[in-house]
């Protein structure tokens, strides 16, 4: 297994990068798509449109989601390196997937040489829990993201294993927030990872993990169980 400082983990990371700039026709336009959606779910639950409204548009949604199913993506080649299976997550991940409109979506980048990643963060009103702040689950859901990431430092990926948040002041919605994961250290399979989020000055979050180092055979199974599962991909 590579060293943490193995430059070939920092080229790989340079090569994703590049590979996830150099995006298709395709998947520009798809990514367009969710951010509209992304507007409908920020929109929906407070607008006042009327009953009538609701119920003519709901049929155009009912059929464009069919139309969607009967289109399936063919099968990813592996052009981006990872594990079976984690080639699109910067398209289809909830936290960053760019073409999920479940998404924020949350902006990371990679810091090999301080063996960390840092992050921006935007969320809408579709995330909200107590008025004008955001919800605490999402807030976790977005550091075990960036702390999933900062595992590559391992030499390795991992998986949570035990994840502990101290939520420190209220995350506002609609403001643009700042977040920093970090890769501790290694003790065999643990890898121990922290994690901060920043409302301007103010850290709202922290979060240590102990995620677990997961081999490749672990994720090509969990592939095959999937395309088994809904035949996808």
């Amino acid at each position: 297994m590579p060293a943490p400082d193995n430059p070939s983990i920092h080229e790989r990371l340079k090569r994703n990068r590049q590979l996830r700039a150099a995006a298709s026709p395709r998947d520009h336009a798809k990514r367009r798509f969710a951010a509209a959606v992304r507007e409908i779910l920020d929109s929906l639950e407070a607008s006042g449109a009327s009953a009538r409204f609701f119920d003519s548009e709901t049929p155009r949604f009912v059929a464009l989601a069919e139309e969607l199913r009967a289109q399936p993506a063919e099968a990813l080649e592996a052009k981006i390196e990872g594990y079976t299976g984690m080639e699109n997550f910067h398209e289809r991940s909830p936290i960053v997937g760019l073409s999920n409109p479940l998404a924020p979506p949350a902006e990371i980048e990679l810091v090999p040489e301080e063996k960390a990643a840092r992050g921006r963060v935007e969320f809408g009103k579709a995330f909200e829990g107590g008025p004008g702040l955001v919800h605490g689950g999402f807030l976790a859901a977005l550091l075990d993201e960036a702390l999933g990431m900062v595992t590559i430092y391992s030499g390795t990926s991992g998986m949570t294993g035990e994840y502990t948040i101290r939520y420190h002041a209220p995350t506002r919605i609609k403001v643009p927030l700042h977040f920093e994961a970090r890769f501790d250290h290694r003790e065999g399979r643990k890898l121990h990872v922290s994690a901060d989020l920043w409302d301007g000055e103010t850290r709202t979050v922290s979060a240590k993990g102990l995620f677990i180092a997961v081999d490749a055979a672990k994720f090509e199974g969990f592939h095959e169980a999937r395309r088994e599962r809904i035949g996808e991909r």
